[in-house]
């Protein structure tokens, strides 16, 4: 029998009575215990209170797992600002792509009904949408197991959502790009099971998949398959939330610590990313995960399936749903969801029955990392953390050779660059990260534990930035020539006349990349306004509605500005020119008639 305490910070834990007080010890080292994942000698760890309010964490919810079993759960915080109400064991929070594996769980569940095929084309089971064929697919048909790995040669990676009002599309509109949808098509553009690409919409298709097998809505079906089986009674895939549920959801912050507009999106991609859980839910998924490798212990898949769900295809850290993470002797699964002021992770040992659920309603992965050091410090989890690294100089022959600027993505930079004998990179819009040295040729920043080298290009003369070292796999960044510069170079100069002449040929040769440019304009001008630049951001926003007539984005954000400086009429034009896009987006129509429009 578990009882409740209620404890500072609003904070609500749930433990066995026979253990509270060493248990309660073992949670105040947790919480005392934050620390980064790139760890030096002598670096300090911080308390979860400081990390909490360094980073804008309005609530936190988290489940340590020990022994095969939920050992203790506590919660931090709030869920809505304006509300005020402490997080509680009843607080659902977006679980973002962690939807994944737990969707993939209910896959495999039909695989061992027989009602679906690892290896048959999902094209013969798909209903009324398919695949569109073409030179990769005819080559080798995708099939469930290559949706459920990322290797399916699929095309996008991820869904923004959909704001409260706005229109939403079906999974059949998703997949094929079509409005409202605010994706492009899911098509193949790879061959089948050659290499590793995220992919969100390979998670739709299998979602339509389930649906189309089973003759029914998926949040339904996946209730039958895996939550209610697994007691998961708090937890839904139901997008969006009935009015039973909705009054316990949690209200969404982006990473400048602004509300989502209308508290949270709408995912119609369910799969991918909208499951709605608490830490205690999840919990008993990944424990259930543990019991069948175990020895056919879990309640949904048997071990065989289990392992094969947890067995690297492919790429060396990709299973069936989680990523695998294998150092020395321990293996660990897990999975991290980010979705519109929502971030959360899972992390579990595969043999040995431990791990961590951590669930956010604010979008800082590297808090929910510090804290996941933090649990694994304390309970000494297998060669799960990486021993504290010792920085080396750099060297002015070095510095030399290393600095430049680095191409991240057609529209996206890096800046390497020395100061005071010190190294340091940068983003365009984004904060500064040291650089340190760590080995021969080896480098590291502080805020992600991803180790890094540069190495002279073949052909070219010039050191590009490759990121992986040793056998993990590589990404490499070029090193960009003196003189060539990407657009949004120059909107951080300032220079919106010619930003805006220089996309037009951009978005010829980079017609994918529309949706990121747009994101990354609309950032900026958060940052312009903060900055209290509103006359800039303006100006910004007015180039990237032209930039972006078709999107209703642009238009409702130079229409809130407008309406926070005071100027009602431009307010109401662009609002107009928003909803003559998304006629159905009641929020926009409320934003009018709020102006008497």
């Amino acid at each position: 029998m578990k009882i409740k305490l209620l404890v500072a910070l609003g904070a609500i834990i749930s433990i066995q009575p026979c253990l509270a007080d060493s248990i309660s010890k073992e949670i105040e080292a947790v919480e005392k215990g934050l620390r980064s994942t790139t760890r030096f000698v002598n670096d300090p760890v911080w308390t979860i209170e400081r990390r909490m309010e360094h980073y804008g964490v309005p609530g936190v919810s988290i489940a340590v797992i020990k022994d095969y079993k939920v050992y203790w759960v506590k919660h931090y915080g709030v869920t809505d600002k304006e509300t005020n109400k402490a997080v509680n064991d009843n607080t659902l929070f977006q679980a973002g792509s962690i939807s994944k594996p737990v969707a993939a769980y209910g896959a495999l569940k039909l695989v061992e009904q027989k009602k679906l095929s690892l290896d048959s084309p999902v094209n013969e089971q798909l209903v009324g949408w398919k695949i569109p064929d073409n030179e990769y697919t005819k080559k080798r048909p995708i099939a469930l197991k290559h949706l459920l790995n990322h290797s399916a040669g699929l095309t996008v990676h991820g869904f923004g959502g959909y704001a409260v009002g706005s229109p939403v599309p079906t999974v059949t509109q998703v997949l094929d790009g079509k409005k409202p949808a605010n994706s492009a098509a899911v098509r193949a553009n790879i061959l089948p099971e050659t290499e590793f690409r995220y992919s969100g919409g390979g998670y739709t298709v299998m979602q339509k998949l389930v649906s189309d097998v089973t003759k029914t809505d998926y949040p339904e079906i996946m209730d039958k398959l895996v939550l209610a089986p697994l007691a998961m009674t708090r937890s839904t895939y139901e997008q969006p939330l009935p009015p039973e549920k909705l009054k316990f959801a949690a209200a969404g912050y982006l990473p400048n610590k602004q509300p989502v507009p209308g508290k949270r999106h709408t995912y119609p991609e369910m799969a991918a990313a909208g499951l709605w859980t608490t830490a205690e839910d999840l919990a008993r998924f990944a424990i259930d995960v543990q019991l069948s490798i175990k020895g056919d212990k879990g309640r949904i898949l048997s071990q065989s399936m289990t392992n094969k769900m947890l067995t690297p295809f492919v790429s060396k850290d990709t299973g069936l749903g989680f990523f695998i993470q294998s150092k020395n002797n321990s293996t660990y699964f897990g999975h991290g969801g980010w979705d519109e002021g929502f971030s959360a992770d899972l992390m579990a040992h595969k043999n040995d029955g431990y791990g961590v659920v951590i669930m956010t309603n604010s979008n800082h992965p590297a808090f929910i990392e510090e804290l996941r050091n933090s649990v694994a410090a304390y309970y000494q989890w297998d060669n799960f953390l990486d021993p504290e690294l010792v920085a080396l100089p750099i060297s002015k022959a070095e510095q030399q050779r290393i600095v430049g600027r680095y191409r991240f993505s057609p529209d996206m930079i890096f800046t390497i660059f020395a100061e005071n004998d010190r190294v340091f990179m940068q983003y365009l819009n984004d904060d500064t990260m040291e650089v340190f040295r760590i080995g021969d040729n080896q480098y590291v920043r502080r805020e992600f534990a991803r180790k890094f080298r540069f190495e002279k290009s073949q052909g070219k003369g010039s050191v590009d930035l490759i990121f992986g070292i040793n056998n993990e796999r590589t990404h490499v960044r070029a090193r960009m020539k003196k003189g060539e510069i990407v657009p949004f170079e120059l909107v951080m100069a300032g220079q919106l006349q010619k930003a805006e002449k220089r996309y037009a040929t951009f978005f010829a040769k980079y017609p994918d990349e529309k949706g990121s440019v747009e994101w990354n304009l609309l950032k900026r001008a958060d940052k312009l306004v903060s900055e209290n630049k509103d006359d800039t951001a303006i100006a910004l926003l007015r180039m990237s509605s032209r930039l972006f007539s078709n999107s209703p984005n642009s238009f409702r954000k130079l229409a809130q500005y407008y309406q926070e400086k005071g100027d009602k009429k431009n307010a109401i034009l662009n609002f107009k020119k928003a909803l003559a896009i998304q006629p159905e987006n009641q929020q926009l129509a409320q934003a009018l008639k709020s102006l008497g429009s």
